[in-house]
């Protein structure tokens, strides 16, 4: 296991209120989740079943005697009514009694049911037979596209009809959309919905601000800056544009597995979705440009309803004329230069000048040419006009490029920016000739393309033999200007040398990556001893033992542990030479990491403990000097458990269960500080969960359950301070069923 294993998987459930207890299993059939100890009556139903359970709710699968028909009875788990959940239960109904809609779930009754621990609040609704999730429909009758439209268009309506009525959903997602054994759609669980009428805000329970509520993967940029404000019916669209990619290609337009919840909103908020029309040919064109206009990032730009979008689906299929229009060039420019003002200036200034230097070196030439008297003047004007072209190249052509790769929006602009420089200095080359600032700018160009076609670390055409062949050309290019005497040029070189190593790593063609990487060092050296105070050197050999150990790691265990003992002392120097630079010693640490989790995968856990405590160390010094990353905190804690776990296996219980419970208590005073940042209190839950497998193994529940109880003692009084965080009360919640779980354990082993 490494660190990045733990970060909040946001391809999960909703975020910032319980997910499970909301209706949506009304899907199984008859009795298939029939459990023990359930009642065999509430009120006037008759309980066939459990369909869902989770820590807040129970929806059972019951039968009403008059008139007689079946239903979905969803209430209060006994012990669970807080005020909190009481009050999300009542709204909630109070939501779906005022909607009647032939595609939304219908609630027949709302009333309470006494049993031996008092009152629980119920509802009976529409029960939906044979139910499944809207994709997992389309995909199981293998729904033709006009099919999918047709039924996805009734969705349409029906949310409008809830808007109309004051009502956003805010977690419209398929398993919320269930088709029934007839193909007529239904949508479930408005309880987390927003009333935008004046009877129900009285009651609409306000969200803290901060906290996250829906299913991030068809969260709308607005939700996730989490002010309830900023949120209104084009948030419904936003997601209905998800539901309409995922319902056509079964894909999501972003990939978010396994991303910290940090880095998946800002994926969100600033980078485009994936086109369908990359996905399959046949979604190329209009309907493209619909899912594309509903999942707009600036809400104004949206479909303003989802009855709009309705319409223009209706519009395809018709062969009509559609309202969106695919976003232009100038469009996707205009979002890069909202977002990177300075550089868009510095970029603009530098084509202005490309355009004059080329006007203005002709035009000196053509003087030249009538008025010999003047050669000399219009020469000089024409280098000045060179030199300032060349200048304003190196330093912004770069960082302008750099921007846009930020900007998954980019691809058709990278690839315009890019044909854009290569003709610019095409041109300027027919005038000044084939100097080595133009070919140096031209070698940096083929490698962006080697990047746009095939690069690793960004949004990528996966066209690996254009990727091949541009780095090729940089290659080239960089490698002749050597020759000529341009050793300055031999980072770029093995610059290059090293992205070829991580292609060729991504195309599992292991021996020749190593290959590239060891040319790269090569080259590398050679400018390292030219030019020792140059710090690019260092950061690009730091960077190329990390790539050999990751190409390693894929084939060659014995050979990444070797290898990453280069690492390991390439990083330790830099962070001893600067011990006041805290990303080094983050760096350092890193590496002390991964040396101890390669250690640990052969066995060697002495070794591994020596690594994980060495990077332990330098972060617990970073939390003190850098007590204004609260994230310092998190990085210990996460060192703790893997350090906790080596020691383990060394065969030291006590001290490795010691070294996962100071983890655990980090989390835990992370989540008391920050309790509406959703990776501190995932991090804690899952910290518990693998300390109660820890300690299984080790057979230490005694210890498990005192820790655990301590836990909760700690964390209760913050959920009290905070009624409305449905998200802190479902992690709370799920530590009382981890002591649970201990408890049932312990009683069966005495």
């Amino acid at each position: 296991m490494t660190k990045s294993d733990y970060p909040t998987d946001p391809n999960a459930e909703t975020i910032g209120l319980p997910s499970d207890d909301s209706g949506k299993g009304s899907v199984p059939e008859p009795g298939k989740f029939v459990t023990t100890g359930m009642p065999t009556e509430i009120g006037r139903y008759k309980i066939l079943g459990i369909i869902a359970s989770g820590g807040m709710g129970v929806v059972y699968e019951a039968m009403q005697e008059a008139p007689r028909r079946r239903v979905a009875l969803k209430i209060i788990k006994a012990g669970a009514a807080s005020e909190m959940a009481l009050r999300r239960f009542e709204f909630e109904a109070q939501i779906l009694a005022k909607l009647s809609h032939p595609n939304i779930a219908q609630i027949f009754e709302a009333g309470t049911w006494e049993n031996e621990n008092g009152e629980n609040p119920f509802f009976a609704m529409e029960y939906i037979p044979g139910a499944m999730g809207i994709v997992d429909y389309a995909q199981k009758k293998d729904l033709s596209i006009r099919d999918r439209l047709i039924l996805f268009s009734k969705i349409c309506h029906a949310v409008h009809h809830g808007h109309q009525k004051g009502v956003i959903h805010r977690d419209l997602k398929p398993d919320n959309i269930l088709i029934d054994n007839q193909g007529e759609p239904k949508i479930i669980d408005f309880g987390v919905a927003r009333a935008t009428d004046a009877d129900l805000a009285i009651s609409t329970m306000q969200t803290t601000m901060g906290q996250l509520i829906g299913t991030l993967q068809y969260m709308s940029p607005e939700q996730c800056d989490a002010d309830p404000d900023r949120i209104d019916t084009r948030s419904d669209v936003y997601a209905l544009g998800v539901i309409l990619f995922q319902l056509l290609s079964g894909k999501l337009p972003y990939d978010l597995r396994k991303q910290a919840i940090h880095e998946a909103v800002r994926v969100i908020k600033e980078q485009r979705p994936d086109s369908l029309g990359t996905i399959s040919t046949t979604l190329k064109g209009d309907i493209d440009t619909i899912a594309l206009k509903a999942m707009e990032k600036d809400k104004d730009r949206r479909y303003q309803s989802a009855a709009e979008l309705a319409t223009d689906i209706s519009h395809f299929l018709n062969n009509e004329p559609i309202i969106a229009r695919p976003l232009s060039i100038g469009y996707q420019v205009r979002l890069f230069t909202k977002k990177y003002k300075r550089t868009c200036a510095a970029v603009l200034l530098l084509g202005i000048s490309i355009v004059l230097g080329i006007v203005g070196t002709s035009w000196g030439m053509y003087q030249a040419n009538i008025q010999k008297a003047e050669a000399t003047r219009q020469r000089d004007i024409a280098e000045a006009r060179y030199d300032e072209i060349i200048d304003f190249a190196s330093e912004y052509t770069g960082g302008f490029y750099a921007g846009i790769v930020k900007l998954n929006a980019g691809l058709e602009v990278r690839k315009l920016v890019l044909d854009s420089t290569l003709r610019h200095l095409d041109e300027l080359e027919k005038s000044a000739g084939s100097t080595e600032q133009i070919r140096s700018l031209r070698g940096n160009t083929h490698r962006y393309f080697g990047a746009y076609y095939g690069g690793i670390s960004a949004a990528n055409t996966g066209e690996t033999a254009n990727a091949k062949q541009h780095y090729d050309k940089a290659l080239v290019i960089f490698t002749a200007l050597v020759e000529d005497g341009f050793s300055q040029h031999n980072f770029p070189v093995a610059l290059i040398h090293y992205r070829l190593g991580e292609f060729f790593r991504n195309a599992s063609q292991y021996t020749d990556s190593l290959a590239s990487l060891a040319k790269a060092d090569k080259v590398l050296a050679i400018f390292i001893t030219e030019y020792p105070e140059d710090a690019g050197g260092a950061r690009l050999t730091s960077s190329i033992a990390m790539s050999r150990v990751d190409t390693l790691i894929r084939f060659d265990p014995e050979g990444a542990q070797n290898a990453i003992g280069d690492l390991v002392e390439v990083r330790g120097n830099r962070a001893k030479q600067s011990p006041n630079n805290f990303k080094l010693q983050r760096d350092y640490s890193s590496a002390l990491q991964r040396a101890g989790a390669i250690s640990k995968g052969v066995g060697n856990f002495d070794e591994s403990v020596e690594y994980y405590s060495k990077s332990r160390d330098i972060l617990a010094e970073l939390v003190i000097k850098d007590s204004s990353n609260d994230r310092a905190p998190r990085d210990l804690a996460w060192v703790e458990y893997f350090l906790g776990e080596a020691t383990v296996g060394a065969g030291q219980t006590d001290a490795g269960l010691l070294s996962v419970e100071n983890g655990l208590v980090l989390l835990r005073d992370r989540c008391v500080a920050f309790p509406t940042a959703a990776d501190a209190r995932k991090d804690v839950l899952m910290l518990a969960g693998l300390y109660l497998n820890l300690c299984k193994q080790v057979n230490s529940l005694r210890r498990a359950e005192q820790v655990i109880r301590d836990l909760l003692v700690a964390i209760q009084p913050v959920v009290e301070q905070n009624p409305d965080n449905y998200a802190l009360a479902e992690m709370f919640a799920a530590l009382e069923t981890y002591l649970q779980e201990v408890e049932k354990n312990l009683a069966l082993a005495d």
